[in-house]
This record gives C-alpha cells, structure tokens and sequence, in this order.
C-alpha cells in the first residue's frame, strides 16, 4: 500500500501552499488567542480534505484562488468539528496529542471550534466565493444532522437498522468529503454534471471511510493501541455489529440483547460482543461492503480524464480501505 505522502505527492505543492495560507489567517490574532491556534494547528493530520479538493481541480485545470479558498474552508469547519467531538466524547487526546478540551477546558474547546465557523465564513465573504457556500453549507447541515441522529437513535437503545446506519453515515461522514471534491472540482470546472459525479465520488469515499472505522473499532490496532469496542462503549450499533447480527443464531441474538444495556460499563462484556461479532462474520461481510462502495466509486472515476490526480485518487480509495488507524 502506498503511503498518503506519496499519493498526494502531485499536490505536494499546492499542500505546502495551504499551510502558509492557513497560518497567514491567524498572523494578525490577538497574542491571547496565538497559543491556542498555534497548538491546533501545530498538531495537523494528514490534510485529506484539502487534498480532495486539490486532487480533483486538477483533474479539470490549474489549482487558484478558489482552490485555495475551498481547501481552508473545508480544513477550518472540519477542524472546529473535530474540537466539539472531543468535548461530547471526553476525548483526552486528539492524534496522539492531549486535546484541546483535556489541556484546557471545555468552554474554551467549544468557543475556539465556534470562532474557526466564522473564519470559515470569512474565507469564503473576503472573496466572495459564495458558490463555496452552496456547496459546503449542506454538509455542514448534514453532518450536525448525523450526529444528532446517532445520539438520539443509539444511546442505551439496541436497535439494528441498516438503513439508518447507512444514512447517518452519509450525513455524519460522507457529506464533508462529498463537499471536497465538488468544491475542489467547482474551483476549475463548472459543468454541473461534473460536479455531482464528483459530489457522488466523496459520497461513496466517505462510506469506506466510516465503515472502515467502525471496523478498527473491533480488531484495533497493536501500533496505536488504541482501546477496542469504544462505538459499543457509547451505545452505537455500526456495521460489523449489524451485519454480525444477521448471521446469528436466534439464541445468540437474545444473548446480545440482554447483555447490550450492560456492555457500556463492563469491558469484558464489550469483549465478549466483538468476539460474538468477528465469529458471526460481522468484520468480513462490512469489508465487503467497502469493496461494493470501492466498485461504485471507482466506477465514477472512469468517467473524468485520465490523468496523474485520477491515479491518485484510485490510490486513496485503496488507501482508505488498508489503513490500520
């Protein structure tokens, strides 16, 4: 598998370039404000979103002024969300680094993922880029809406519903990557058609994306070792659970049942439940899943030209699914 580094290594300027860009959004902050920023930001990922956005304007032209614009706007509101489900989930570390919320205090996590919304807005106003607005305002919509349904339709309550898994996973995940690279596609591009292959492209990356988290919350990883069964922890039924259940006995489906509203403070309990999940196939039937939503993702891309970000994204999407963090 292929490194993100060397996927993206096209875009390694335009990458390089958004780092100066966001940093220069912050330059003239109040010196009380620098230190808070300068932690943040300090502690970056490895910039996906941006990345989508630049893949996918040049696989149309040039990156420009609203390439840029597109790639802060996405990092900034995906950063500000990243700063409230630390605070709801008692995060202590955030990328293998003490959370904002844990180092500070919730108040202040809270206030600073609000004031990166509105420099997100300032962005997008300063330039007038409105369309980037169209754009991006539903997925940020969804993407509440998808968290306020998980809470509400998850916690305490065994529930098993594909259905709605799937579509708070599209609203909670998949709408902030489908918003990338149509935004990214937008900045060079503006054939509508286009532009909604490219919005469905993110849609079905975003779908592997979670269900390939919701897979590593059952088998973990060694590297990171990072705790297992936290979804089952916080009450959330994802795929490997659903689909682990379908192939069940009936009686071990009653077993789940009962035991489910106790798994939330007994860890041999959460043990148990993924045992029971990987013996009922739930970990091999979602990676199935993720290669039907590989086929369709992939299918989009052979409509756009063949070119060196086209390569690049086929690699993601391989990228997404191998990661083991």
């Amino acid at each position: 598998m292929k490194s993100f580094k060397e996927i993206s290594k096209n875009i390694k300027l335009d990458l390089e370039n958004f780092e100066v860009l966001l940093n220069e959004l912050f330059i003239d902050e109040d010196e009380s404000l620098k230190e808070f920023f300068d932690f943040i930001f300090k502690i970056k990922g490895k910039r996906v979103r941006p990345a989508l956005v630049y893949l996918f304007a040049r696989m149309f032209g040039e990156t420009n002024s609203t390439s840029h614009d597109a790639a802060l706007l996405v990092e900034l509101i995906h950063t500000a969300t990243l700063l409230h489900d630390d605070v709801i989930d008692e995060a202590v570390l955030r990328r293998g680094v003490v959370s904002v919320n844990k180092k500070w205090d919730n108040k202040t996590a809270i206030l600073l993922g609000d004031y990166l919304l509105a420099k997100s807005m300032q962005v997008t106003t300063k330039h007038q880029e409105y369309k980037l607005f169209d754009i991006i305002t539903p997925s940020v919509l969804a993407l509440s809406l998808g968290e306020l349904e998980q809470q509400i339709s998850n916690f305490k309550n065994f529930e098993i519903n594909e259905e709605k898994y799937f579509k708070i996973i599209k609203n909670k995940t998949a709408s902030l990557l489908s918003a990338c690279c149509k935004a990214g596609a937008y900045s060079t591009v503006k054939d509508e058609i286009i532009l909604e292959k490219a919005h469905e492209f993110g849609e079905n990356l975003g779908i592997i994306f979670q269900i390939k988290d919701d897979i590593l919350d059952y088998v973990g990883n060694e590297k990171t070792g990072k705790e297992k069964g936290i979804d089952i922890k916080e009450g959330k039924i994802t795929l490997p659970l659903i689909r682990a259940f379908q192939n069940m006995s009936e009686s071990n489906r009653n077993q789940l049942k009962v035991v489910w509203q106790q798994a939330f403070d007994d860890a041999e309990i959460r043990k148990n439940i993924i045992e029971l999940t990987i013996k009922n196939n739930g970990i091999k039937s979602a990676e199935q899943d993720m290669q039907i939503y590989r086929n369709r993702a992939l299918n989009i891309l052979n409509e756009f030209p063949k070119c060196s970000a086209r390569d690049a994204l086929e690699e993601l999407i391989d990228y997404v699914i191998e990661r083991d963090k």
